[in-house]
């Protein structure tokens, strides 16, 4: 064993620094910041009727679609090129080409959406979208620009500049919504504020690194950085793009055959909860971690990093979802109103997608460059979600794009899983500990069942909707954690251990 691994096996340091510390912090901000989203939508859906709460969702899909449909795996590429590349001038302008090609793309998507509001307003058969596309134009641009920004932030060791960035504009968008519903109740001074929130954070994070490390301009692209930059990024751009329109097709279908109204109830009942917050914070500091790893050649190192990462994200992710499932219909009338328990089943369905999602990540494939198979498993999976939508929907109704949504994404996560585990000459006896997951998977079993004997109790007992659902997601989540603490505790400070 070499003298690496045995630092990384034996040293247990205390969450007050490292990898863990710095995830951890990122963690208890995003949880603050994503409850801030939460109000967001429970301030707007209770407060606009369905038909504006509807156009403003439909807006959201669009910057949302654009945005993924962009990228064109650029905020991968900043990462690879940045990390493995090393902060020389090299890197630099790999940094700066990448960001001037992000900058075309994203000024000709803002005028074919102009040119093509029209268009798009009888898609969605909603009158009202079309004047609103103006103001989303330049959002799937800032949107790019803040992911690569925030990678190169994370990279040069800034976490914490990230944690205060996300609480301040966190705050904004609150505002920002507040006045909406109490003063204006128009979609279109939502959006224009919103836009020049965009803006701001973009100056801030290029800010930030310029005072910490260099100033970074986008770079008129040539064709001898292009290449190398889309030989890597292109495939990766394809999952990205793929993946995002699967997460969306079952949206799309509902809104081309529902009512604007429909669709509302459909969009949030189809939010994916920000449940997975923890791995997903985790995700942003590791990702640099791991790219080092394997260029260095450390396999056993990514496979131990990861076999944790993995452990915090079922002990953290499916324990919180479970609770929600428990409380489904409480949770939808706080979140959103009981106008949108029509949608109870569509919320339970992506509630399991994600359970699950934080395994199927890009993580070791995209890091190790194997950008290409990311893409053929997305394409495999794009295809057969946009068949399996319409049919399901002429078969099923309302639920039927959820259900094959949900289906095609657990599929997915299962390969994508495989083939990473795969890269690190893993499986999955190595990336589970199989008594740690067969005693947690008792536990939360065990623990559902007690959640919805309270539920059934407190409903009997005639109390508030509010009161029950922060009763049983508190209860439920509590107890599971706390019968499974030591397991958590030891994948923290393992990964804490990890440079």
């Amino acid at each position: 064993m070499s003298a690496d691994s045995r630092v990384a096996k034996t040293r247990r340091p205390r969450l007050k620094s490292g990898t863990s510390a710095d995830s951890l912090l990122l963690a208890s901000v995003k949880i603050i910041t994503l409850a801030s989203a939460m109000v967001n939508t429970m301030i707007l859906s209770h407060s606009l009727s369905l038909t504006a709460y509807g156009t403003y969702s439909q807006g959201v899909l669009l910057v949302a679609v654009c945005s993924d449909g962009t990228i064109l795996g650029m905020v991968d590429a900043v990462n690879y090129f940045f990390n493995r590349g090393g902060r020389n001038g090299s890197s630099r302008d790999y940094v700066r080409t990448i960001l001037g090609l992000q900058t075309i793309i994203g000024l000709i998507t803002a005028v074919v959406l102009v040119v093509a509001r029209g268009a798009i307003g009888g898609y969605f058969s909603n009158p009202l979208l079309e004047p609103l596309i103006v103001l989303l134009a330049l959002r799937p641009m800032l949107t790019n620009m803040m992911s690569m920004l925030q990678v190169l932030v994370v990279s040069i060791g800034r976490a914490r500049a990230i944690a205060v960035r996300n609480l301040a504009f966190s705050a904004l968008k609150l505002t920002s919504v507040l006045i909406t519903a109490l003063v204006t109740s128009s979609i279109a001074v939502l959006f224009v504020m919103l836009l020049a929130l965009d803006l701001l954070s973009v100056l801030w994070f290029w800010d930030c690194f310029r005072r910490w490390q260099y100033l970074l301009l986008p770079a008129r692209p040539r064709w001898v950085f292009v290449r190398d930059i889309l030989v890597f990024a292109l495939p990766m751009g394809v999952y990205v793009m793929t993946s995002s329109v699967m997460r969306q097709v079952g949206a799309l279908v509902i809104g081309l055959y529902e009512t604007t109204e429909r669709y509302a109830v459909y969009a949030n009942a189809s939010t994916v909860l920000p449940l997975d917050v923890i791995p997903n914070s985790f995700l942003t500091v590791i990702i640099p971690i791991v790219t080092r790893y394997l260029g260095a050649g450390r396999q056993d190192l990514v496979r131990q990093l990861f076999r944790h990462y993995l452990a915090v994200g079922y002990l953290t992710t499916v324990t919180f979802c479970v609770a929600t499932m428990v409380a489904a219909p409480e949770v939808i009338q706080v979140l959103y109103g009981a106008r949108y328990l029509g949608g109870l089943t569509v919320f339970r369905l992506y509630l399991i997608t994600t359970m699950v999602r934080f395994a199927g990540l890009s993580l070791i494939l995209s890091a190790a460059g194997r950008t290409r198979t990311l893409m053929t498993v997305s394409l495999v999976a794009i295809a057969v979600n946009i068949v399996a939508c319409p049919l399901a929907y002429s078969l099923l109704g309302f639920v039927g794009p959820a259900v094959a949504s949900v289906a095609v994404n657990l599929a997915m996560t299962c390969v994508l899983l495989r083939l990473s585990l795969r890269e690190i000459d893993g499986s999955f006896a190595s990336a589970f500990d199989a008594r740690t997951l067969g005693r947690y998977t008792v536990t939360t079993i065990a623990v559902a069942l007690l959640g919805w004997a309270l539920r059934a109790a407190l409903h009997a007992l005639h109390l508030p909707v509010l009161g029950i659902a922060v009763a049983v997601l508190c209860a439920v989540s509590a107890v599971v954690l706390l019968l499974n603490r030591q397991a958590l505790t030891t994948s923290l400070r393992e990964i804490n251990a990890m440079k």
